[in-house]
């Protein structure tokens, strides 16, 4: 009898344990579900996601310094213990870069060496559109600009050549040449330019080309997936009137563009980087604003 009610007890205790096991998971579950994120915690994202050159520091942490209308300024820094002492610490904070964030452009800048002159940063743009930055972070949301504007466009310089365009702004990266020579705009779903382009195109960013008569040419980017290509459109009244893709990368062949000051665009292909180009077509832009092969 004593062997049978020993057995009971025992069932009994391993129950509630599994029980009480069972029920700490769901609280676990239950707090990971319900941690919020701060204004902090995003613009700790944005900062991890960008092509911000941090000397090296991978151990970096940032925090948002001041908030001015939609500027949000932003200290980069890393900790050190500077004490003698193992057993006190004395940690002191150096600071590796600033950034401002500039919320409803969705655009983030260097400050560090100029504040005058801030340096484009770019970074993962989807971060905002996952967290409602502007109520994280208590900013006013200004209306989207309805037309498109020409005032503040800058172009980028002909001639370009893309092996030289690729070092700048894609790999390896460098950021003053990219910007003076090919200033990208990153693209957005809520923006004018995305109504022009309507279904057709959804690049990652794109580039003005100096106008040809009353046509706009633009290259528009497709670089945040393996495969990346290029098409080069041409707009007249806020409409696409002609396209054609001039650059792809698909893991299997590369092709490449050069376009001449007097806009001729010039084909290439090769298997791979470590292959000489070979040229194999171009074409110009006509009278009425099409691409046409050159004759």
């Amino acid at each position: 009898m004593k062997k049978i009610f020993i057995i009971i007890s025992l069932i009994l205790i391993s129950c509630k344990d599994s029980k009480l096991e069972k029920s700490n998971d769901s609280l676990k579950d239950t707090a990971t579900e319900n941690v919020e994120i701060t204004c902090e915690d995003v613009i700790y994202q944005i900062v991890i996601s960008s092509k911000l050159d941090l000397r090296g520091q991978n151990d970096f942490l940032t925090k948002i310094d001041r908030i001015e209308g939609d500027n949000v300024t932003i200290q980069v820094y890393i900790e050190n213990n500077v004490s003698e002492d193992p057993k006190v610490k004395q940690i002191v904070e150096s600071t590796i870069a600033w950034l401002v964030l500039k919320v409803n452009d969705s655009k983030l800048y260097n400050t560090s060496a100029d504040p005058d002159n801030p340096i484009e940063v770019e970074f993962d743009k989807n971060i905002l559109s996952k967290n409602d930055i502007f109520i994280l972070c208590q900013i006013e949301k200004k209306d989207v600009k309805k037309h498109l504007s020409n005032e503040k466009i800058r172009y980028s310089i002909l001639p370009i050549e893309f092996d030289e365009y690729y070092k700048a702004c894609v790999n390896p990266y460098d950021s003053i040449k990219c910007d003076n020579n090919f200033p990208k705009y990153f693209f957005k779903e809520d923006n004018a330019i995305a109504k022009v382009f309507g279904n057709n195109f959804h690049p990652s960013d794109y580039m003005y080309l100096p106008r040809v008569k009353d046509y706009q040419p633009m290259i528009l980017c497709n670089t945040d997936s393996d495969i990346e290509s290029y098409d080069l459109v041409i707009l007249s009244d806020n409409k696409v009137i002609s396209s054609l893709e001039i650059g792809l990368m698909d893991g299997e062949s590369i092709t490449q563009f050069n376009i001449s000051k007097d806009y001729v665009i010039s084909l290439y292909k090769r298997r791979n980087t470590n292959e000489k180009k070979v040229f194999y077509k171009s074409y110009v832009i006509d009278n009425k604003g099409a691409i046409v092969n050159k004759k």
